[in-house]
């Protein structure tokens, strides 16, 4: 199996196992934003400790720290957002993996909103997911990828609340 085959299975199974069970109306329904009008801010990412050591980018703290500075910024600077409070009933979620292969960054993003079950668990009612890459040359995006959750999860909340 080649490495890039590997990631490719290993990204897909990771999209599969994050999206949860389907119910009768999709996950990805923007209709399930409706009504939204606060939310928590989490974000998780799994880092390819291989781009610090091999390619000299940056740590895996550095980018954890800066994706949610912009998946929160992002949100709160919006004109038209549900407000940002810690410990509200919903909470949106931005999750990163990334895979280094020599000379490119391969990324799986994952925006999805949550709201606890009545037995704390959390329960997912949106999600979108996708993936991209990019080149060592194009480090620099990387630092973007929490806008890029902020902005899907916007487009379609004031999609869904714009009555």
């Amino acid at each position: 199996m080649t490495p890039l085959y590997r990631i490719a299975l290993r990204l897909t199974f990771a999209l599969f196992l994050g999206a949860g069970s389907a119910t009768a109306q999709s996950t990805e329904d923007v209709s399930r934003l409706s009504g939204v009008t606060t939310i928590d801010i989490r974000v998780e990412a799994n880092w390819d400790e291989a781009i610090t050591m091999d390619a000299g980018g940056a740590t895996a703290d550095q980018f954890s720290q800066a994706l949610r500075m912009m998946f929160e910024q992002t949100i709160s600077s919006a004109e038209r957002a549900p407000v940002v409070r810690p410990s509200a009933r919903y909470t949106i979620a931005c999750h990163v993996d990334t895979f280094y292969e020599p000379g490119q960054i391969i990324y799986s993003l994952r925006t999805q909103l949550e709201e606890d079950d009545s037995d704390g668990a959390p329960v997912i009612r949106w999600i979108r997911s996708w993936v991209g890459s990019f080149s060592m040359q194009q480090m620099h995006v990387m630092f973007t990828l929490g806008q890029a959750c902020a902005e899907r999860f916007l487009g379609d909340w004031q999609s869904a609340n714009s009555r």
